[in-house]
């Protein structure tokens, strides 16, 4: 369960302009054979901050990986503190929540591995998608932001 060829952001060499690119690709293909598209485009808002944790614990363990690198992946992001220092002085622990360590070089691949789930879950019953090359192509990804992908 890693990134299909629709996900354009986190990847090395799969940028904006790529996903971008890829969308009008399909949308002028569709027009030439008189094909009707619609494109739905969804930001998640604060994606990062909206990791369910239990579920992606669940979601790991379907992956079959260990339950010791769980319980690490657990123990670095769930009770996470953070305090600010002003000059020669500190605040007191205040709780960050439930958010991905957007600085943490791990966070981007548990980003993919959860988003990959989720969308898995939502299209697993769509009929939807364009072909191309023989494949269809329901969706185009660029990290937390999704091009939902139909024909009429």
């Amino acid at each position: 369960m890693f990134p299909e060829k629709d996900q354009y952001g986190l990847r090395k060499g799969r940028g904006i302009r790529d996903a971008r690119g890829a969308l009008r690709v399909m949308y002028e293909r569709s027009l030439e054979c008189h094909k009707k598209v619609y494109i739905c485009c969804v930001d998640f808002e604060k994606a990062f901050d909206r990791v369910n944790w239990y579920k992606f614990m669940t979601i790991l363990q379907s992956m079959e990986v260990d339950w010791r690198d769980r319980k690490l992946i657990w123990n670095l992001y769930s009770g996470q503190k953070a305090y600010v220092g002003i000059g020669e002085q500190q605040s007191g622990a205040c709780s960050i929540g439930r958010e991905v360590r957007q600085e943490c070089s791990l966070s981007p691949l548990l980003f993919i591995i959860y988003d990959e789930a989720m969308v898995n879950e939502a299209t697993s019953n769509l009929e939807c998608g364009v072909h191309v090359g023989g494949q269809a192509v329901n969706m185009i990804r660029y990290a937390d932001d999704k091009a939902v992908i139909c024909h009429a």
